[in-house]
């Protein structure tokens, strides 16, 4: 029996799950790839969205991710009366992070 290729399977069930299509009009929808971006660039999604992503495939796949913190790829929300926090530099979030800590079985890039 041939290793498990979590690359494929990850970015299959990404695909199917959260995929989306080049246009409206177009029923194809496009293969996720591993250096996508999540919080930017292909995918570009809201926090609330990529959280509830990462924890349905941190489950499915059983990965820890005590130690993931979204602050570290997504600004804080603030309310509007609130004093701007300071602009900092985010971490990119990718494909190619979720299938590395489904292979270890943890989150380990906010050790």
């Amino acid at each position: 029996m041939g290793e498990r290729d979590f690359e494929t399977e990850i970015c299959e069930y990404l695909t199917k799950h959260y995929g989306f299509r080049k246009s409206w009009r177009d029923p194809e929808i496009v293969p996720v790839q591993k250096h996508w971006g999540i919080n930017e660039g292909e995918f570009n999604l809201l926090p609330e969205d990529a959280e509830d992503m990462l924890v349905d495939v941190f489950t499915k796949y059983s990965v820890d991710y005590s130690h993931f913190d979204m602050l570290n790829y997504y600004e804080a929300e603030r309310a509007f009366w609130q004093k701007k926090l300071p602009q900092r530099e985010l971490k990119p979030l990718t494909v190619e992070m979720i299938i590395e800590a489904v292979k270890v079985g943890r989150w380990f890039y906010d050790d």
